[in-house]
């Protein structure tokens, strides 16, 4: 399956060898919550440096960057693209280009990423760029300094001044114009566009391989702790804005040379998928349990797998519902959501 860019992949609680424990501990409690889920959660709006694409003609790569910048600064979001450093925010333009009679059809896919290379979200657009665009110069005067100069003042300035609007700039700021959308969205979470926008639902679909009553009690724990957090629930009605949630668990013996105590090893792989199938994100558990507990009823067990589960993915449906304009929560959040 094609997986997501920023696949959330996460290995929860690998224990040790079992020779050199004392008791066996409470299997997945805690589990999910070591790493850091918050890595794919933004913060408040800073800067974004824009970069060049290393795809593109020197001149091109500086023009695309700088209707990127000038675009985001119409939306007051604080950019720049006349210098590699600093930046509370990278964005960067992977360009696929093909060369035509009239110049270049160019499809160009933005990652917005952290200062350490952490990828947040990806927005792509295609367009194309007339010949003299596509090999124009590069730039030669100063970028404006005020990195949010709103778009009206600059207008204002160009008509007193009797600047015209450079034809190839309309080209490259039309090029950038949805993506910068979508980028302003991602970073500033501002809704305001989105009132009437879907609710994300999770389905809970093909929890299999656990012995006992484990697929059930997974499931019935996992959709009771997603709707304490206010997220929509529905395995009835799989649509169009839905995510599916499943879960396969592997039980086996742990060889009896390697534990003085007879162990069973518990592989819980959690899988987000679109309801066409494809991966959007994933976690593993691993984790240990005394031999034969699992074969019939799991009780807390479950409970505390899939709290571990839920806490950890959490994030990633945000992530998910962010990139498709979808509200994680509907209005009616539960008081735990909050």
């Amino acid at each position: 399956m094609k997986a997501f860019l920023r696949n959330f992949g996460l290995v929860v609680l690998i224990l040790g060898p079992l020779g050199a424990c004392g008791d066996l501990p409470r299997p997945f409690e805690g589990a999910g919550r070591e790493g850091d889920p918050s890595l794919l959660e933004l913060r408040d709006t800073g800067t974004v440096r824009v970069e060049g694409g290393d795809d593109l003609p020197e001149g091109a790569a500086a023009h695309l960057a700088r209707a990127m910048a000038r675009a985001l600064r119409s939306r007051e979001i604080p950019a720049y693209s006349d210098s590699a450093q600093g930046g509370d925010y990278i964005l960067r333009p992977n360009v696929t280009a093909e060369l035509i009679e009239t110049g270049a059809s160019v499809d160009v896919t933005w990652v917005l990423m952290r200062p350490d290379g952490l990828a947040i979200d990806t927005t792509s657009a295609h367009g194309q760029l007339a010949q003299d665009q596509w090999f124009a110069p590069t730039p030669t005067g100063p970028e404006e300094g005020d990195l949010a100069i709103p778009e009206e003042l600059v207008d204002k300035v160009r008509d007193l001044g009797g600047i015209t609007q450079d034809p190839e700039q309309e080209t490259y700021d039309a090029l950038v114009a949805t993506s910068a959308d979508k980028i302003a969205y991602m970073i500033t979470g501002d809704r305001s566009a989105l009132r009437t926008a879907p609710v994300m639902k999770v389905a809970l679909v093909d929890f299999d391989g656990a012995p006992g009553d484990g697929d059930t009690a997974l499931a019935r724990s996992a959709g009771a702790l997603l709707q304490a957090k206010g997220i929509q629930v529905d395995n009835a009605d799989i649509g169009d804005h839905s995510v599916i949630l499943s879960a396969t668990t592997q039980v086996t013996p742990i060889d009896k040379s390697k534990s003085k105590t007879p162990a069973d090893r518990v592989v819980i792989e959690w899988v987000i998928m679109d309801v066409d199938g494809n991966e959007l994100g994933q976690m593993t558990q691993n984790n240990v349990v005394p031999h034969g507990s699992l074969d019939q009823r799991w009780g807390t067990i479950a409970s505390l797998a899939a709290q571990a589960a839920v806490e950890s993915l959490e994030g990633a449906l945000g992530q998910i519902a962010n990139r498709k304009k979808w509200l994680l929560r509907g209005d009616n959040k539960t008081t735990a959501a909050r």
